[in-house]
């Protein structure tokens, strides 16, 4: 642990981040959207059976889109990374860093494929009564389309840990073969994912990287008052029997629920968001129940937008579970945009600092801090 950092920090991290950026129209048809990241990350032990510790990455990010007309579209996203952060050295259930770093770009989902994260085609329908129909077909990104949310859905420009990225209850699956159908009428929309994946690495074999369906739905729907928006989410979602049980005997499944929403109090100024999942604890799992919540606060200075936020989350163990009995989390941000060049190129400064907290039954509870410096430049 380097103290002397610490010390200039004073308790509070230091992130570099983008805000959004258009994408770099190459022709009329042809956009590419890049992210480049470094992150350092410190972790400082206040109580539990682990170290201090320093890691940091590099990742780049590309979104290459093909838009032939209208209504078709064609897109591959690929990632890069050198170094896992403190992904290897973390000693809590959940990550302080959300981002695909290099393990999880190498063989993604025992699949042997390293570095493409998406190849899909997407069509859209007009239909009748002023409403739309899209499908997408390929490999795709569940998150893109069950549990999204304004305020807390993306650990390059807010939250860091994964826990305010996406709901952890919902086991999402990234990157894998999958049909999304999205429908749209007014402030109504509903969406359907069904993806194929592997199961995680496993001593017994019956449970060692099998093939597994994962099947989500989610309604929707928007809603404008003088406060402004406010996205009203809930979903639920479901596999079929791949997974062990607490005695590792028999096969269960994943399923559970989950509402989002996020709500503007001051219209573009104060914004909150809310997250609750619930999870059937047939199978073995780490959480059957969270909720966490936050704010999001814009302040203009010399023409400059700041961003502040603020979470806190609750996960509780299904008392089958002998070592887990719940994890506390708490994060804040403080982000100021250093570069902006007609939306498409952006870079921002941003202050974090997370703790967490997870509670054992027996073991010595786990306490700590996060901090780390994150540079991003985006176009």
């Amino acid at each position: 642990m380097k103290r002397g950092l610490l010390g200039i920090l004073a308790g509070v991290g230091m992130i570099f981040t983008t805000s959004q950026a258009k994408a770099l129209e190459l022709t009329e048809n042809l956009s590419l959207e890049a992210n480049l990241t470094w992150v350092h990350q410190w972790l400082e032990q206040r109580k539990g059976d682990f170290k201090d510790k320093d890691r940091g990455s590099l990742v780049l990010d590309g979104i290459l889109s093909f838009k032939p007309t209208k209504v078709d579209e064609f897109a591959l996203r690929a990632s890069f990374a050198k170094e896992n952060g403190l992904k290897k050295y973390n000693p809590f259930t959940l990550s302080p860093n959300a981002d695909d770093l290099r393990d999880d770009l190498h063989n993604i989902n025992g699949r042997s494929r390293d570095h493409l994260q998406e190849l899909w085609y997407k069509r859209s329908f007009s239909l009748p009564g002023n409403s739309t129909l899209s499908a997408t077909l390929g490999i795709i990104d569940g998150t893109s389309y069950i549990d999204d949310n304004r305020f807390a859905n993306d650990e390059i420009t807010q939250f860091m840990n994964e826990v305010f990225v996406n709901n952890p209850l919902a086991n999402l699956i990234s990157y894998d073969y999958g049909v999304a159908l999205e429908f749209e009428k007014g402030p109504v929309n509903l969406r359907l994912v069904g993806m194929q994946s592997k199961t995680e690495e496993h001593e017994n074999p019956r449970f060692h990287r099998k093939n597994y369906n994962y099947y989500a739905i989610q309604l929707g729907y928007k809603l404008e008052t003088p406060l402004g928006e406010g996205n009203y989410r809930i979903y639920g979602f479901t596999t079929n029997k791949k997974f062990p049980d607490w005695k590792e005997e028999d096969k269960e499944a994943l399923k559970g629920w989950g509402i989002s929403v996020d709500q503007d109090l001051i219209k573009e100024r104060l914004g909150m968001f809310l997250r609750v999942g619930v999870q059937d604890d047939s199978a073995y799992i780490d959480y059957n129940s969270m909720y966490s919540l936050g704010l999001q606060y814009k302040h203009k200075v010399f023409n400059r937008e700041i961003i502040f936020g603020a979470g806190y989350a609750y996960l509780k163990s299904p008392s089958k579970n002998e070592e887990l009995k719940s994890t506390d989390v708490y994060e804040a941000y403080l982000s100021f945009p250093l570069y902006e060049k007609e939306k498409k190129f952006v870079s921002t400064l941003t202050f974090d600092w997370q703790y967490m907290k997870d509670n054992l039954r027996e073991e010595t509870d786990k306490k700590g801090h996060i901090f780390g410096i994150r540079l991003n430049f985006g176009f």
